[in-house]
């Protein structure tokens, strides 16, 4: 099994790596983002190939990648994108479930189009009534706590 400080410290060297990669080559990339990203990836692989892989430390590495994601959308999307957050979310979520366990459920599946709908159909009408408030309660939740 790998040891939990031997991937701390392949995070470290990595984020060394893409420090002087992005003053190298002027990448825009995020070093920590990149760091942790190529790590799991890595771990996802050897997990693959047969290795004994602690999927617990896996999934942690992965729900960091999917935070930052919603970070790097938050930033880069348009306001009036931001109604699809939670469903960029659950998307993101599930893609992780799957290539940790390599299955979906159908109700799961089910669960983030419905999800991915509403948004859209609160989207279609954010400029009219009752959606209006819903799709400014959306857009604003991560902003004023």
């Amino acid at each position: 099994m790998i040891e939990f400080s031997t991937v701390l410290l392949g995070i470290t060297v990595l984020f060394a790596v893409f420090l002087v990669l992005r003053s190298l080559f002027s990448v825009k990339v995020c070093a920590l983002c990149a760091a942790v990203a190529t790590t799991w990836i890595i771990l996802v692989v050897l997990f693959y190939l047969g290795t004994n892989i602690n999927l617990t430390l896996v999934g942690i590495l992965m729900g960091g990648s999917v935070v930052g994601v919603m970070y790097l959308l938050e930033q880069k999307l348009p306001a009036d994108f931001l109604i699809f957050k939670l469903s960029f979310f659950l998307s993101l979520v599930t893609i992780v479930y799957f290539i940790l366990e390599r299955s979906v459920s159908y109700r799961g599946l089910m669960v983030v189009a419905s999800v991915w709908i509403l948004s859209f159909v609160i989207y279609a009408n954010r400029n009219t009534g009752k959606f209006r408030s819903i799709g400014t309660k959306i857009i604003e939740c991560c902003k004023n706590w």
